[in-house]
């Protein structure tokens, strides 16, 4: 199991950032080390007087830190990168509104501003559109959607308060969109400030669609100003398990203060279903194309590569690879279970050669839910079986570099030449300039690969698992290259699928002699079809 995430978080700065920062580098030295820092509320202040040091390189931020948005005209002026970025060595704009999902699996979603009119949208305030594209892009492509772990917002959600008799304060007018939203993305914790004083909420819990189920709990924490008169806590700290990797057992456990979920009404209703969303633009996530300056200037950043912060979405319905899609080639598919395929590789390089896909959209195998990547590995013990029949057996690799939806390839090899495998893998790593390295036996992959990491991957017969982080031009073919050599399947003129490809007749004939092979029935008998 992978170690848990160390997070601080902190309420407004407004500027106060060598009494903000020494107290996260005492911290961290004290209790550390912590993985980021996150800020809600108004990081600037009137001016970018204080700021200078930081941005001049002068004086130094001690951990990754992320900061929400604008929350007024003038504060806007002060962001140089109105859709997120870097603003400083280790100081980075999140954006309008999102989700990071880059923290080793922790899922963060955020709104920066204040509430404003749909008809008058400004770069301080947010609207129905950005808490409904918010929404999607957190539950697109998750059928099984549990929620997400933090949910960052500079100002508060209205009705918060309601059903917690310890109160003993105010209640701020609040945002109902952003109670919304909360109810639907279900966050573990949720983070803002604006508001001048510390406030923690008893824990309650979230419903289900249905609305009589309870599911894990909400805690809900609004942080006092940096630094402030009253020493009210400003800073927070807390550990966290990606909510995707959790134990239903443990995440569903309910806490004995915990409260019914205090919104009510329209908050609890779906709202923008038929409404036209434009596409999110911010840093981590972002869907819309990069323009050609940011693209130069984010790829000399990565040294050349692919650009890990412009991460595409993709629409189920015109992926190849989605089940929904009418694109699928469905004479392909071999058999299907609960929320994985198999299919033939179309121009494979044996009548055998096969890939595992997720039924929904998933970009890579470091990033599928537990649920998912435990069906995964029954599809592989499936097909080791299935190639031991007749004295084979797989060799297991993922790209994930210039593809949409995750494709596990598996190609069977003879037995004969499994010892040789890594040597021969490293060779022709060694040969196009990078190197593979040897995962630890008990490392997980979603521990070396953060999302949105590209990378290139595979398991070997011996279950040695050889990884390389891709930062500049990778071979697409390399997987098929080696496979192919005359070292393993002596077969180079197939390296390439497409000079492998038959007729969808011929395609739809070699399914069927998968199927109608003698282990077949025995070994997929957990599939539905």
């Amino acid at each position: 199991m992978s170690e848990k995430t160390k997070v601080l978080v902190c309420g407004d700065v407004e500027g106060k950032f060598k009494i903000l920062f020494k107290r996260v580098e005492s911290v961290n030295q004290k209790s550390g080390p912590f993985d980021f820092l996150l800020c809600v509320g108004d990081f600037f202040g009137s001016s970018a007087k204080n700021w200078k040091p930081y941005q001049d390189g002068i004086e130094k931020v001690p951990i990754p830190t992320y900061i929400l948005g604008p929350n007024s005209p003038e504060q806007a002026v002060l962001y140089p990168d109105k859709s997120g970025d870097e603003i400083c060595p280790n100081v980075s704009y999140l954006g309008k509104r999102g989700l990071f999902s880059g923290l080793s699996g922790v899922k963060l979603a955020y709104v920066s501003g204040i509430e404003g009119p749909s008809d008058q949208i400004q770069e301080h305030t947010y609207a129905i559109n950005d808490v409904t594209t918010v929404r999607d892009i957190c539950v697109r492509g998750q059928p099984s959607f549990r929620g997400v772990d933090i949910l960052a917002t500079s100002t508060w959600p209205a009705g918060i308060m309601n059903l917690d008799e310890r109160k003993g304060l105010p209640e701020p007018r609040g945002s109902s969109l952003l109670s919304w939203l909360a109810v639907h993305i279900k966050p573990r914790y949720h983070f803002c400030a604006r508001e001048g004083f510390f406030y923690e909420r008893r824990p309650y819990g979230n419903h289900s669609k249905s609305g009589d189920t309870a599911e894990h709990a909400t805690r809900f924490i609004a942080l006092a100003k940096v630094g402030n008169p009253n020493k009210e806590k400003w800073l927070y700290a807390f550990s966290i398990d990606p909510i995707d990797r959790m134990k239903a057992s443990i995440l569903y456990q309910p806490t004995t203060d915990q409260t019914y979920i205090p919104y009510t009404g329209s908050m609890l209703q779906d709202i923008g279903k038929n409404s036209k969303q434009e596409e999110p633009a911010q840093f981590f996530y972002d869907m819309k194309p990069p323009t050609e300056e940011n693209t130069r200037k984010r790829q000399r950043k990565e040294g050349g590569g692919p650009d890990r912060k412009q991460r595409p979405t993709f629409d189920q319905g015109t992926c190849w690879f989605c089940l929904a899609s009418p694109e699928v080639e469905k004479h392909l598919i071999i058999t299907i279970g609960t929320e994985v395929y198999l299919a033939l590789a179309k121009g494979g390089l044996l009548p055998d050669h096969v890939l595992i896909l997720p039924v929904v959209h998933h970009q890579a195998l470091s990033c599928v839910p537990e649920s998912i990547m435990d069906e995964i590995k029954q599809f592989q013990d499936a097909l080791k079986k299935f190639y031991r029949t007749f004295e084979m057996v797989p060799v297991f690799f993922e790209r994930n570099y210039k593809t949409s939806h995750l494709q596990i390839q598996a190609v069977p090899v003879s037995s004969r030449s499994a010892g040789q495998l890594k040597d021969i893998f490293q060779e022709y790593a060694e040969a196009e300039g990078f190197q593979l390295d040897e995962l630890p036996e008990h490392a997980e992959l979603n521990q070396i690969a953060q999302p949105g990491t590209p990378y290139f991957y595979v398991e070997l017969p011996t279950g040695q698992r050889l990884f390389h982080r891709i930062k500049k031009n990778f071979p697409l073919q390399f997987g098929r290259d080696v496979l192919a050599s005359e070292s393993v399947l002596n077969m180079a003129d197939r390296a390439d699928w497409r000079d492998c490809k038959v007729s969808k007749d011929e395609e739809a004939e070699m399914v069927k002699k998968f199927r109608s092979r003698s282990a077949y029935d025995e070994v997929f008998k957990f599939t539905l079809s």
